[in-house]
């Protein structure tokens, strides 16, 4: 970090307890970070329940539409993004995504605040700026429309449905790069999708992106609108509701029905041990109980805090075992189904995690493919004789999917018994019972 940038950092954040102050303090620190993102979460345990919720909404709007809000933004800049510095970059982006993102929130809150903000710091034509160009990016609104048109260089689309009709057509003239800029996706992403599933189905991933995603039950006791595919539930109830529901009901899981459908596959096999060696939490760990009840199941995950949580999990769990691990060897050759749910990219999911389409570049694509390799090379090992591997990722990229299959089958004596790639669905305005997350999952035999 540049000297100016720290003293820019240190004399523009006095400690105030509001929630934009907080959030464009946060939106600082991750302007420069980006494209990579903090993924932890943003902390507000000084704000109130209310203020809380308007920090946390305002952060995700910036983190889900980051390249929109920039692309409005420089529409009326004179110099260049990068060289407004970290803090008047965040003011501007908290700013901007209240006044065309964020519902009931008053023209003046959204502008004076950040302008405040900026006043705390070096640049005495900070302020001026935040202000100018935050009044021109409220006069954008037009009118607001039921429908968005993706060939209009005048519309900026919302994750609820409908558009942002906009006095000013700011968003550019070539079709894709203007789509890449209205949903915040990098024009190489939307490139490749539209070159490997055609345009359409770009177009349909792209806007997918935009939709804020349901709270999804399953299990035993789970209750909601029931969602398209059976056995899964829209919950509408809040954090305290569904923690009710939890602690009532053990059976139940909050599972998207995409991430469900790997373990699904292994529903016809009769395993007596289960290795799970990227459990992370222990969703899918659950449901491999639910699926195999007579089974027993080892889980465990490299990352000591996930591995943590994953032991709170499946503690009542009879038949499940949550190891450290580095004891994963002590199973090696007893396996009957080893579960590898490994590290991707998460371009299926990314409407959940919103900060991953910002990582979606080819060098890290093959670092995690990498990663995948070394872990399947890793714990192979632990098969036993016939026995059965599930490799599953919540990416669509096939450099992480249907080519790790075909790596294994290639260099390891395994067969694809079926595999599946999903692709996420639901669009802004359509029900929360049609969304699901997409992914891949393989299920392989041991040939040998």
């Amino acid at each position: 970090m540049a000297a100016a940038e720290l003293r820019d950092d240190r004399r523009a954040h006095g400690v105030r307890n509001d929630p934009r102050t907080l959030v464009i303090k946060h939106l600082a620190t991750q302007s420069r970070r980006f494209p990579d993102l903090d993924i932890a979460s943003f902390e507000t345990p000084s704000l109130s329940a209310r203020d809380a919720g308007l920090a946390y909404a305002i952060d995700q709007a910036v983190a889900r539409r980051w390249l929109t809000l920039v692309t409005v933004i420089e529409h009326f800049l004179k110099q260049p993004w990068e060289d407004l510095g970290p803090n008047v970059r965040a003011a501007l982006l908290a700013g901007a995504a209240q006044l065309l993102l964020l519902d009931r929130i008053p023209d003046h809150a959204a502008i004076n605040e950040s302008v405040e903000y900026t006043k705390r710091g070096p640049h005495r034509w900070a302020p001026g700026l935040v202000n100018a160009v935050l009044r021109r990016v409220a006069a954008l609104r037009l009118e607001a429309r039921e429908t968005f048109d993706p060939a209009r260089r005048d519309e900026l689309p919302r994750g609820e449905g409908g558009a942002w009709r906009l006095t000013t057509p700011v968003f550019s003239e070539d079709a894709t790069i203007r789509l890449a800029e209205q949903t915040s996706h990098a024009y190489e992403t939307l490139d490749a999708w539209a070159g490997r599933l055609g345009p359409e189905v770009m177009r349909r991933l792209a806007l997918h992106d935009l939709v804020h995603p349901p709270v999804i039950v399953t299990g035993a006791g789970a209750t909601g609108a029931p969602h398209a595919e059976p056995g899964f539930f829209v919950f509408d109830g809040d954090h305290a509701a569904l923690a009710t529901m939890l602690a009532q009901h053990p059976g139940v899981r909050v599972q998207d029905p995409g991430s469900a459908r790997p373990v699904a596959a292994t529903a016809s096999l009769r395993p007596t041990l289960i290795v799970d060696a990227c459990a992370g939490k222990g969703t899918k760990t659950r449901q491999l109980a639910a699926v195999h009840p007579d089974t027993r199941i080892i889980a465990t995950d490299r990352d000591p805090r996930r591995a943590a949580v994953l032991a709170e999990s499946v503690k009542s769990l009879p038949l499940v075992e949550a190891i450290p691990y580095r004891h994963l060897e002590q199973w090696r050759g007893k396996a009957d189904l080893l579960l590898l749910d490994v590290p991707c990219s998460n371009s299926g999911v990314l409407a959940r995690r919103v900060e991953a389409k910002y990582r979606l570049r080819p060098e890290n694509i093959e670092s995690l493919r990498d990663t995948q390799r070394q872990i399947i090379a890793d714990t192979l090992p632990l098969l036993a004789p016939n026995g059965h591997m599930l490799y599953a990722t919540c990416s669509i990229d096939p450099i992480e999917n249907e080519s790790q299959a075909e790596w294994v089958t290639k260099w390891h004596p395994f067969r694809v018994v079926s595999s599946e790639l999903a692709l996420p669905t639901g669009q802004p305005g359509t029900p929360e019972t049609a969304y699901r997350d997409g992914g891949y999952h393989a299920l392989l035999n041991a040939s040998a």
